[in-house]
């Protein structure tokens, strides 16, 4: 195997902090305090799931529109902040590092896939140390992928960035419906981090961590 794709929130990197903080000082930061938190957080959430082009900019004017507030004239300075607070709290998972860099002494090609704002999770990956890994970075929201996983369009642009055929390409993620079953799906081969109670979906090999990545590559 000499191409390998890798998942970031759950898989290489996540959000240190806790979320809920997180959420309610970015709707302090829009000034909606007498919008409900739940309900602020349910629209943010799925407005940062969209498929398409997307920055947190473009979502957070999306769910000031959704909630019938007035988006305000700095909106693009507060996404600007929220978006370094978000990264300020962000962390490579442990062994993520080191199975990188041993990918890399084998001559694995390596990408990165990401679900989210483009902004936002360049700034994540940029954050735990590990973007001069990859020969290839690929975000949903970026305009030029414009789709999530599990749909085929950044598996294809990944072994096209890795001049890879799908079925010499594996991909290595922590979510068995998304970034590993749309990977089976499109006809990579595929790892599932993360030991799971019940049967393995076909095609799925499973380690229990990272520390097992670089040798199940080899296997």
């Amino acid at each position: 195997m000499h191409a390998a794709c890798f998942g970031l929130d759950g898989t290489l990197g996540h959000h240190a902090a806790d979320f809920g903080d997180y959420t309610a000082w970015l709707r302090n930061e829009l000034a909606l305090h007498q919008c409900d938190m739940n309900a602020f957080a349910r629209v943010l959430d799925e407005e940062t799931r969209r498929d398409g082009p997307l920055t947190l900019e473009v979502a957070l004017g999306r769910v000031l529109d959704r909630l019938q507030q007035r988006r305000p004239p700095d909106l693009a300075g507060v996404a600007g902040a929220a978006v370094a607070a978000y990264a300020a709290d962000y962390r490579a998972l442990p062994g993520a590092e080191q199975t990188l860099a041993a990918l890399d002494v084998r001559g694995v090609k390596l990408a990165l896939l990401a679900n989210g704002p483009d902004d936002l999770q360049r700034a994540a990956l940029t954050a735990t140390g590990l973007t001069g890994h990859f020969r290839a970075i690929i975000v949903s929201g970026d305009r030029d992928v414009a789709a999530r996983m599990p749909a085929p369009r950044q598996y294809d642009l990944a072994c096209a960035a890795l001049e890879s055929a799908p079925e010499a390409t594996l991909m290595v993620g922590c979510d068995p419906d998304v970034d590993v079953g749309g990977a089976i799906a499109f006809g990579m081969r595929a790892l599932l981090v993360g030991r799971r109670n019940g049967p393995v979906p076909a095609g799925m090999r499973v380690v229990d961590g990272l520390e097992d990545v670089a040798r199940a590559v080899g296997a």
